[in-house]
């Protein structure tokens, strides 16, 4: 079975032998190039007898090996090699000794059509979801990386991967570094704690969401209690209590009321916690980890049910999830304008909520 789309497209193509067809399946997407260890040629040049000559191998996303801590990859596209090839009678060899291979020829000719095939595809888009066929579908590994699958739609890579890399040594490395000051596995570490503990979301914000969460649970819980004595008439109506439940800011009553209209929260819906947006975070932060070297498998594993544990005390179902985390989204990102981020928020909801094949579809919450 292929472990992505773009595998099984590669080999229809490559069954029917249309090479137009081999490049077009890999034509906008990324592709991976071995990074050479000391002492190695920077390119990585062998001879293969299925193309009878000297190749270059690269693989597509789905056909990445397992983590190993030397084994890294950077990531290349068919215009870098149709721009820069070193000699026209090698062969791009992709997924090269697998059932998903094609051996492409590198004439200037050839790489001219790429840069054809290249501009009529164009470059993969952001907000797609990927699913890998060959990495965890069910259970709790599952469920906690199904956490991060806003981040996995918004850069269109497999949302259950929990390996070589999230983009690629470079990317993720710079990314953490970058974005979240993580250099080391101790700055990893400490980086994630504060991130299960919702270190990142707006405090006041949060603190009104909660209270006015625990207040309707309380209000819930009144209203029966008083059901029950009135029907034996064994006490009096308490009064209510409002307290001083600090107040939702305004620009989060806006939001709601936005989400209510598109349908990124039921009619009388409201978001319970922000908290899913560190969380969301949190998975990508073991991913980039992992694809950093900065963690290793067991340890990123163990990171992920943390996570997935986190989502459950906070909230009770992957909707209440989704909308605690497009509003924290919306909130560090679009603060009211109501544009590029919130649109790109409204997408990634609707793609994981709506997308039969989405794990927050697939697969239980609880």
């Amino acid at each position: 079975m292929p472990p992505t789309e773009t595998e099984r497209r590669l080999y229809e193509a490559t069954a029917r032998g249309d090479e137009d067809g081999q490049v077009a399946a890999i034509a906008g997407e990324d592709l991976y190039l071995a990074v050479p260890q000391q002492g190695q040629d920077p390119l990585p040049v062998y001879d293969d007898p299925v193309a009878g000559g000297k190749c270059i191998p690269v693989l597509t996303r789905g056909m990445l090996p397992p983590w190993q801590p030397q084994q890294l990859f950077d990531r290349v596209t068919v215009e870098d090699f149709a721009q820069d090839w070193p000699n026209d009678k090698w062969r791009l060899a992709v997924n090269p000794g697998t059932p998903f291979a094609a051996y492409l020829r590198t004439t200037p000719a050839h790489r001219g059509r790429w840069m054809q095939l290249r501009m009529q595809f164009g470059v993969r888009p952001g907000g797609l979801l990927v699913t890998h066929y060959g990495g965890p579908l069910q259970g709790p590994v599952a469920q906690g990386l199904a956490c991060g699958a806003p981040l996995a739609v918004h850069h269109s890579v497999p949302w259950n991967e929990l390996g070589t890399a999230f983009l690629d040594y470079s990317a993720d490395a710079e990314t953490l570094r970058g974005q979240w000051s993580v250099t080391d596995p101790v700055s990893w570490q400490q980086r994630f704690d504060q991130m299960l503990g919702g270190a990142f979301v707006p405090a006041d914000a949060e603190a009104a969401l909660r209270a006015r969460a625990t207040g309707a649970e309380e209000a819930v819980g009144a209203e029966e209690a008083e059901g029950a004595e009135e029907s034996d008439g064994s006490a009096e109506k308490a009064p209510a209590d409002g307290g001083d439940a600090p107040a939702v800011p305004e620009l989060v009553d806006r939001y709601e009321e936005r989400f209510r209209t598109e349908g990124l929260l039921p009619a009388e819906g409201r978001v319970v916690s922000l908290v899913a947006l560190d969380l969301v975070h949190a998975i990508g932060l073991v991913r980039w980890g992992l694809g950093a070297r900065l963690c290793g498998p067991p340890q990123a594993e163990q990171a992920v049910a943390r996570v997935l544990a986190r989502a459950r005390e906070v909230y009770g179902s992957w909707e209440e999830f989704a909308a605690g985390y497009a509003l924290g989204r919306v909130l560090a990102f679009d603060n009211g304008w109501f544009g590029q981020a919130y649109a790109e928020t409204a997408h990634h909801h609707r793609v994981l909520m709506q997308d039969p094949a989405s794990p927050w579809r697939a697969l239980p919450f609880g």
